[in-house]
């Protein structure tokens, strides 16, 4: 890393730090977002984030009383909660429950994830872009990011009968063909949505100083924690992460900037970025997709090859990968967008090792033991897709 480079994320870390220590002074005075769920669930701190933070009609709302409720929903960097309150009826009226997302407790998680910016990333995503995803998104009610923290009030998918939530099985099992397409489709009608759009369009809906891979404090962190990574996570799953793809994958590190260069060069379009099966629901006949904490600017092709690697059995997908990407290119096609299929293939392979990559720092560097069987399993479906695409000859 060069000093400029090196220089730059102590700047932001110290920065994240000051505003870790402003946020502890200012709770006392009720200046900072609340930290804790039991903070949140008292009626006059939600009445002052609706009127401050509300979204639309949300913005009216008024609630006499807020009630935790003993749902769990495991995050490793957030503190996700079920509330029911009372808001009465009318204009501006909630629903019953809502699903909230604050911060994680951790302090080093805390610091971390204002670093990398995932918290800030997802608010403005709810704030200017979930409107337009033409798919089921959860509603929000409540967007705010001040400080360190954050606190997104939301639709409880939970709450509703008809919806159909993944969870950590249904990942290692596998998604089938049928379910994938479906999943496919849903992207393609995602990114027809946000193509062609100028520079100016997309800096306004996203903002480039939040992109998970290409800002400047990204841009030098993520290989560096993908470096530390390394180590660990040979030393976890020798099996699964033989020394060939770590030679590998040190290989691919020493021209980092050339491959961001290539995964980024345009044309680009808004992706989930984290599209794997865990973050999609079924709603009615169509899926919807939540955790839009790695939205960005790529190529669409980011969201079809992570999903497919991740999401289902290398058996699977190696019988299936060609069908399945000529199905994306047919409904972006029906979209009025065109991608041709020796390119889309080329995209396929480039974003395989950024799959990878993700799956080594997140078993390498994780804390979360609990889901240590989920990264295992797309650790090796990850190295097989490294292997199927030829990604070293790419």
């Amino acid at each position: 890393m060069s000093l400029q480079a090196q220089t730059r994320l102590l700047g932001r870390f110290m920065r994240d730090a000051q505003r870790l220590g402003f946020d502890a002074v200012a709770e006392p005075f009720g200046a900072a977002l609340p930290l804790l769920p039991r903070s949140l669930a008292r009626a006059e701190v939600l009445n002052r984030l609706l009127r401050e933070h509300g979204i639309g009609l949300a913005a009216n709302a008024s609630v006499t009383s807020v009630e935790l409720l003993d749902i769990k929903s495991i995050s490793s960097n957030c503190n996700n909660v079920v509330i029911r309150v009372d808001s009465g009826s009318g204009q501006g009226s909630l629903p019953s429950t809502l699903f909230v997302k604050l911060p994680s407790t951790n302090l080093w998680t805390r610091l971390f994830c204002n670093l990398l910016g995932i918290w800030s990333n997802e608010c403005h995503f709810y704030r200017h872009a979930a409107s337009r995803v033409p798919f089921p998104v959860p509603k929000p009610y409540v967007v705010a990011d001040r400080g360190s923290r954050f606190a997104l009030v939301l639709e409880d998918l939970g709450a509703s009968g008809d919806l159909e939530l993944f969870t950590n099985p249904d990942m290692i099992a596998g998604v089938s063909v049928e379910r994938a397409k479906r999943c496919l489709s849903a992207f393609a009608a995602l990114h027809a949505e946000f193509d062609g759009l100028g520079i100016a369009e997309r800096e306004a809906i996203l903002p480039a100083s939040l992109h998970p891979f290409r800002s400047p404090t990204m841009r030098a962190l993520s290989p560096l924690l993908s470096r530390a990574a390394l180590g660990p996570c040979h030393r976890k799953a020798p099996d699964l992460f033989p020394q060939d793809i770590v030679s590998l994958y040190q290989q691919a590190l020493s021209k980092y900037d050339a491959l961001l260069d290539r995964w980024y060069s345009e044309p680009l379009t808004l992706i989930h970025g984290d599209s794997h099966l865990g973050n999609f629901f079924v709603a009615d006949d169509g899926m919807g997709m939540l955790d839009w904490q790695a939205v960005q600017w790529a190529k669409g092709i980011r969201d079809v090859q992570y999903f497919l690697i991740n999401s289902m059995r290398e058996d699977v997908l190696a019988a299936n990968e060609q069908a399945l990407i000529a199905h994306y290119l047919a409904e972006l096609g029906r979209h009025g967008v065109t991608l041709d299929g020796d390119e889309a293939w080329a995209q396929y392979r480039a974003y395989a090792f950024q799959t990878l990559m993700t799956s080594v720092v997140s078993l390498g560097l994780g804390t979360m033991t609990d889901m240590d069987e989920v990264l295992e399993v797309i650790l090796a479906r990850s190295v097989a897709a490294i292997r199927r695409t030829d990604f070293a000859g790419w």
